[in-house]
């Protein structure tokens, strides 16, 4: 098993910056272990998945407009693995 640095770009969340609701993106990385780049990829969604950030907010209706990118997939040494996972980076989306 290997360590895979995935950095993953979200769009269409609902969500809330600065007081105004509405769809928001993201950037991300995170580290995954995993035997190749597709099975780094299929971790790395499954961690996203159960991040509570992510979660919609009460009474909200999926749209089907929410979705993730990965930009990059790179295998790593496992030293420059950081303990905690970086945080994300939110942006609002043109409407």
């Amino acid at each position: 098993m290997a360590w895979f640095r995935c950095f993953i770009r979200g769009e269409g969340f609902p969500g809330e910056i600065v007081g105004e609701t509405g769809p928001v993106g993201f950037y991300v990385t995170r580290f995954v272990e995993a035997p190749d780049p597709e099975a780094a990829e299929v971790a790395a969604l499954q961690v996203l998945k159960a991040d509570p950030k992510l979660a919609p907010p009460p009474g909200y209706t999926p749209s089907g407009q929410a979705r993730v990118v990965f930009e990059e997939i790179e295998e790593l040494a496992a030293e420059p693995v950081p303990a905690v996972q970086p945080g994300f980076a939110w942006h609002p989306m043109e409407g």
